[in-house]
């Protein structure tokens, strides 16, 4: 485990993480000056421990929202406030000079982006008070609450997205995964939430439609070329399906691995499962069993995507690894609420105190050497990135 302690550059501040690799810290700061609300994106340099300010904006309007989204050489930096419009900026990493800025307008109000790849962004729109009636009717004849577009920022063209799959599933249902080389796509069609499938199996007799869930895989650049192209159809893959007597939900990405929970409403059998996106394997990798007392419950850490059976009493925790882990240890409970284990050997755990002194909450972390039976705690906010944690 590498723990990377910033805390006092980030002393008092609020700042968002945005971006970790092995070399650099990545992070978003707004704040008020003289009135004027500007945002600050900077970088943390990991071996000689200093901070570097690549850009700053100052934000005219109050309201915007900022999302960001950082590649190998380029932040995408997305400034929106709800209405039709939004500025789309391209940040070079290292001099911090805009490569691009363009003021995209589309139809409705804005409702969610995602970076599909350092030159693709797609954009989801939902009905306004301007275009109700059109949101409407598109909803009848597609079943989608949003329009979508896909902006290509090689060519500053908008496409309109006509796959009425990649429009219903909104920013939060894609997820990216790269494998030697090839980047993928993961699309999460869930049927609905948990309680509501289980509610139409409870009453299947009288349900004459198909109910299911899907976790499809499709290639990026083939992707995009369709969707730039104005196909209604697009190449994918599904690698995991349930129907109305059953649940299959993504849970995370590992390496070449992409997982997932199957749950079978009948039994009420629980099984992780994985699809081996370069050797197209589909397998199990362990069963969830019903507790058998209730202060027993599974913890799933999706980066890196991990399992475990957690037991908590009233002075003392145990832990057990289930999936990509093999951890088996007991702590403290006073020491703080399970977050993940690393290394089969580092808990990491957060709870929040009240500090008297301003009468505010503030969040505390603390990491427990399961070796040495030593803690250790740190009263800020803690950042998870594969094996690195990051205090601030």
């Amino acid at each position: 485990m590498k723990v990377v302690d910033i805390r006092n550059i980030f002393s008092e501040r609020n700042i968002e993480l945005f971006d970790v690799n092995s070399s650099y810290i990545y992070y978003a700061e707004e704040k008020n000056e003289e009135g004027s609300n500007n945002l600050f994106i900077l970088e943390y340099d990991r071996s000689t421990r200093r901070e570097r300010l690549i850009t700053n904006y100052t934000l005219e309007d109050p309201t915007f929202v900022e999302h960001l989204f950082a590649f190998e050489d380029t932040v995408i930096l997305i400034l929106e406030n709800g209405t039709n419009s939004l500025w789309l900026i391209e940040i070079d990493k290292d001099s911090g000079a805009e490569l691009n800025r363009r003021k995209v307008v589309c139809t409705g109000a804005f409702r969610s982006c995602t970076a599909l790849d350092s030159t693709h962004v797609l954009i989801y729109m939902g009905a306004d008070e301007a275009n109700r009636e059109m949101f409407r009717q598109y909803r009848e004849i597609t079943g989608c609450e949003c329009l979508c577009y896909m902006y290509d920022l090689e060519t500053n063209a908008k496409f309109f997205v006509k796959n009425s799959l990649i429009a219903k599933l909104g920013a939060s249902n894609i997820k990216s995964i790269d494998v030697h080389g090839v980047k993928y796509l993961i699309l999460l069609d869930p049927f609905a939430d948990e309680d509501i499938k289980k509610g139409y199996y409870d009453e299947q007799r009288w349900i004459n439609v198909d109910i299911r869930d899907n976790i499809w895989l499709c290639n990026l650049t083939e992707l995009e070329n369709e969707l730039a192209a104005g196909y209604e159809d697009i190449t994918k893959k599904c690698i995991a399906s349930a129907d109305i007597k059953a649940l299959a939900r993504y849970m995370g990405i590992e390496g070449e691995k992409v997982y997932f929970r199957a749950k079978e409403f009948r039994t009420g059998l629980e099984k992780i499962c994985s699809y081996d996106v370069f050797t197209n394997t589909l397998q199990i990798e362990a069963e969830l069993s019903d507790p058998e007392n209730e202060e027993t419950f599974y913890i799933i850490e999706e980066n890196p995507f991990s399992v475990f059976e957690v037991t908590t009493e009233k002075t003392e925790t145990k832990v057990k690894g289930i999936v990509n882990s093999t951890a088996e240890l007991k702590y403290k409970t006073d020491i703080g609420k399970f977050m993940t284990c690393i290394d089969n050997r580092y808990v990491v755990t957060q709870n929040t105190y009240f500090n008297g002194e301003n009468g505010k909450t503030a969040p505390f972390c603390c990491i427990y050497d399961s070796v040495n039976d030593a803690s250790e705690r740190y009263e800020c906010n803690c950042f998870l990135n594969g094996d690195t944690l990051i205090l601030y």
